[in-house]
Order: C-alpha cells, then sequence, then structure tokens
C-alpha cells in the first residue's frame, strides 16, 4: 500500500531512504485519522509549524506547541536568549534578515519545481549555462531529489519550507523582533498555500519529510560535497519520530482545513468567446486577482513578463484590480491562473493590449490605458 497512487516507480536508492519513508507513512496511514475536531484558520496555521514547534528552543520553557502563541515578555521566556538563538540558527535577529535567510534556505520547492521541468524532458533552463560546480550540484540535487518523487509526487517539498519559516517566525516573534501582527501577515499566507496544495497532515508529513531530507542532501554536498549515509539514516529516523507524534497527537486531534471555494462574480455559463486577434498561440494563460474576479472590479493594472517556464502555457500577463494593499499582494490564495479570454469577459477593454510584447506594463487613465516602464 503507497500513501499516494503515483506513476513514477522508485528508482535504485544508494540511501535506502524512499523504502523506509514509504514505510513509515504507510504504517501512519493505516491507523487512520479518526474523529477529528474542525481548525480554525489560525490554530491551523499553528498546527502546520509541525517539527519546528516541538524543538526546544533556548528562551522558551518547553516546546511552542500548537495551542497558542509564546511571547517572552507575557509568558515568562528570555527574549534575549531566543534572539541569540536566531542569530546563531537564522544569521540574523531582525525582520529583513530573517526574510532573506527565508528565502535562501527554505526554498526547497524552487528547487523541486525546477527539478521536475526536467523529469518532464522540459527544462526551465540550460544547464550547460552553469560552471562545472554549479552543474555537479544541481545534477547531483536532482537526481536525489528524483528518489522522493514517488512520495512527494506533484505536490513537492513545500511542507518542509512552510514548517520551518512558521518555525522561525514563532521563535522571532516571541523574542519581540517581530510584532503579533506581523507575525499573522506571514503565517496566514503559507497557511493559505498549504491549505490548497494538501488534503490531509499525512501527506503535509510526507512533503515535510521529503523536503527535510532533500534540505539535509543539498547542504552537506554544497559543503563537502558528499552525503553521509549514516548521518541521513539517523536524521530519517529522528523526523519519522517526531512526526509519528505528530500524527498520533495534535494532528490527528484536527481536521485539515479547507479554504470555503471562491464565490466568483461571473458563471461559467455566462462566459463569451472574446478573445479573437490574439497572436500568442497557445500561451492563453495568465495570473488575475481575486478584486476583479471575485469582487467583480475592473482591471486596472497589468503588466506583461517573460514566464519562468518556456514550456508552460503561461502568456506572461499579471492582471490586478490596482488597489491590492502589499498584505494582499502577498497572500498566494487572492491570485489564480485564468485563461484569457475569461479575465476579458470581466474587462474586455484589455483585448487591445495583449498583443504586446513582453515586458510591458499598462494602468488604467480614464477610459484608456496608459503604458508604463517595466
Amino acid at each position: 500500500m503507497n500513501v499516494f497512487n503515483h506513476k513514477r516507480p522508485l528508482r535504485r536508492d544508494t540511501y535506502d531512504l524512499a523504502g523506509a519513508l514509504l514505510e513509515f507513512l504507510d504504517r501512519m496511514k493505516a491507523q487512520g485519522q479518526g474523529e477529528a475536531a474542525p481548525c480554525e484558520p489560525d490554530r491551523f496555521a499553528l498546527l502546520l509549524t509541525g517539527p519546528a514547534a516541538l524543538r526546544k528552543v533556548p528562551g522558551i520553557p518547553g516546546a511552542m506547541g500548537a495551542d497558542r502563541l509564546f511571547l517572552c515578555g507575557r509568558d515568562g521566556g528570555d527574549a534575549a536568549a531566543v534572539r541569540e538563538h536566531c542569530r546563531k540558527l537564522y544569521g540574523a535577529d531582525d525582520a529583513e534578515g530573517l526574510a532573506a535567510f527565508a528565502e535562501a534556505e527554505y526554498n526547497t520547492q524552487n528547487d523541486y519545481t525546477q527539478f521536475r521541468s526536467f523529469w518532464k524532458g522540459r527544462p526551465c533552463f540550460d544547464v550547460n549555462a552553469l560552471d562545472e560546480r554549479g552543474k555537479f550540484l544541481f545534477t547531483a540535487c536532482k537526481d536525489f531529489a528524483e528518489l522522493l518523487a514517488p512520495i512527494a509526487g506533484r505536490k513537492g517539498f513545500f511542507a518542509f519550507d512552510c514548517a520551518e519559516r512558521l518555525g522561525m517566525w514563532r521563535a522571532a516573534l516571541a523574542a519581540g523582533i517581530i510584532t503579533e501582527e506581523e507575525f499573522w501577515k506571514k503565517a496566514r499566507p503559507l497557511a493559505s498555500a498549504a491549505s490548497d496544495r494538501y488534503d490531509s497532515f499525512l501527506e503535509y508529513a510526507a512533503g515535510y519529510l521529503c523536503g527535510a531530507c532533500y534540505d539535509m542532501f543539498r547542504g552537506q554536498m554544497a559543503e563537502e560535497g558528499k552525503v553521509d549515509k549514516e548521518e541521513m539514516r539517523r536524521y530519517v529516523e529522528l523526523n519519522c519520530r517526531v512526526l509519528e507524534q505528530l500524527l498520533t497527537g495534535p494532528w490527528q486531534a484536527a481536521a485539515w482545513y479547507k479554504r470555503p471555494p471562491k464565490q466568483y462574480k461571473l458563471a461559467p455559463g455566462q462566459m463569451r468567446q472574446l478573445l479573437t486577434g490574439y497572436e500568442g498561440g497557445d500561451k492563453v494563460a495568465c495570473i488575475a486577482s481575486d478584486r476583479i474576479t471575485v469582487d467583480g472590479m475592473p482591471v486596472g493594472y497589468l503588466y506583461r513578463e517573460a514566464p519562468l517556464d518556456p514550456n508552460a502555457p503561461d502568456s506572461g500577463w499579471r492582471i490586478f484590480a490596482g488597489d491590492e494593499s502589499p498584505d494582499y499582494m502577498a497572500d498566494a490564495a487572492h491570485f489564480e491562473f485564468y485563461h484569457l479570454n475569461t479575465i476579458c469577459n470581466y474587462d474586455d477593454s484589455i483585448l487591445e493590449l495583449l498583443n504586446t510584447p513582453a515586458p510591458a506594463a499598462f494602468r488604467r487613465a480614464g477610459d484608456g490605458w496608459q503604458q508604463e516602464e517595466r
């Protein structure tokens, strides 16, 4: 019995890794979910901290857990010790430095997305453009990630990035580096993305395990050019013990949170074929804001960029109402891929702009459009 219905067979694994992970995950699956209480969005975000919430943080008595946020000034912790912990572990004790660390280190999903383009035979960049060391590291990491692909599937390693970022920001909050309001601005978009990507805590655990193993492999390969198999085995065993504690405890007691479905202003039956004269061929996908498709606002700003994946049907158009706040923009849950024809049904005034090559940007000006630098 496998955790996921995947098509990729297990590859020969010199680390004896994939089989061990599958055995653990299948054992957890066999135990079943049982009765689970509905989970509110903010508690769900704390639960997603996962293993990071069970680690000992100097200056915080016990573990952070999932019941509430810990603040040293309120709950009797040592803010200076937590701040020093952040300096040692993350190389920063300010919000800007911590954000930079997260982008640089907790980014395993970005790597996985690149690898998938190579596995599918449609590479998103030319690996020969890398120098010899870069090519060696990329190939080694890609091959290792492929060992985990039967488990991670299309959902990838995001759970690891999510949990570790949440743990980092909870420590920052405890130390007073960020406010509670700032914490939730960072945590809620992560929780929304996890809710959309996964369907259960077991799937989330699988993604975390795969991402954690990949992160360790990537780090050791970058520093030493090789990986200690025994150290990897111990690391897997440790993470499995921690995840079993979660899957038979707080994660078993709570139901996976799913956001209510969006209520779009236009129903499928109201769509008309408006995309005429478009010269982009099959590149008909765009990203648009809920301010347009859910709230019914007209398009106020749009720009076109080169798609990250040249093999995808992405036109490069990004379309907004123009009044989205920075906090709104930071939450990926407010945006989706749509067919350009769909957005033309919401506002057909953009039709005249869609053949403009990238880079391009337009802002609504009265009854027309004003082109801007991009």
